[in-house]
């Protein structure tokens, strides 16, 4: 938002009333980023903006990235709701299942796509710096992970979390697994929309490991849903 603007009818929840209602949440700036602001310094900051805000402060304990977290913390048993299935149980299972026919299929790949995947799939560790965080700052839809510096590819991470639209949403999550699979109930609670680069990694999510709507398969989907049940 720009400076001024007022949000207040949106934050109580009036125009377009949302099950939920609307969370508000402060941003680090690109001045903040490049300023070296962190996290810890930024939450307070948002706490302090809508506590002292004439026009939020009525709704402060409602706002703010603590209470977002709290808000998808839920959403594990929400995709249960709606969906039936147990979003972990079901999708470590699949993994078990999958996962040694998945590395399977991929790694005979050959040709140009053989050697993009064989460059994704080999451990890669990556200190926190200014250009990686700014990097968190512009993502969209993503995983991040935080390893010590120094530390072994087999070593457990010291956090890892998902970003929507620049925002880290959920953290703590353990190992990357868990954040995908938690990324992919975002999805389905949020009722947000695939992104496009990512549309066929959703589907293979959704309709091959978690058995949803997995009679509809693009071509894609199909063929690789074939080739997993050869392997």
């Amino acid at each position: 938002m720009d400076e001024g603007t007022d949000a207040r009818d949106i934050l109580e929840n009036k125009p377009l009333p949302l099950h939920r209602g609307y969370i508000g949440v402060v941003n680090r700036s690109q001045k903040d980023i490049d300023g070296k602001k962190d996290i810890r310094a930024a939450l307070a900051a948002e706490r302090k903006f809508f506590l002292s805000h004439p026009g939020y402060r009525h709704i402060a304990e409602r706002m703010g990235t603590p209470h977002l977290q709290k808000t998808l913390n839920q959403v594990n048993a929400e995709f249960k709701r709606i969906t039936t299935i147990k979003l972990q149980s079901k999708f470590f299972s699949s993994l078990d299942i999958h996962s040694t026919s998945l590395i399977d299929v991929y790694t005979k790949k050959g040709g140009v796509q053989g050697k993009k995947i064989k460059s994704i799939m080999l451990p890669i560790t990556q200190s926190i710096d200014n250009s990686s965080q700014t990097a968190m700052a512009e993502t969209v839809f993503g995983i991040f992970v935080i390893r010590h510096e120094g530390a072994e590819p087999g070593d457990d991470p010291e956090n890892v979390g998902i970003i929507l639209e620049g925002l880290e949403v959920l953290d703590e999550l353990g190992n990357v697994s868990f954040a995908v699979a938690m990324m992919f109930a975002l999805v389905y609670a949020l009722n947000l929309s695939y992104p496009p680069e990512l549309k066929f990694t959703f589907e293979a999510l959704q309709k091959i490991m978690m058995e949803l709507d997995g009679n509809r398969l693009s071509t894609k989907g199909q063929v690789l849903k074939t080739l997993l049940s050869r392997a």
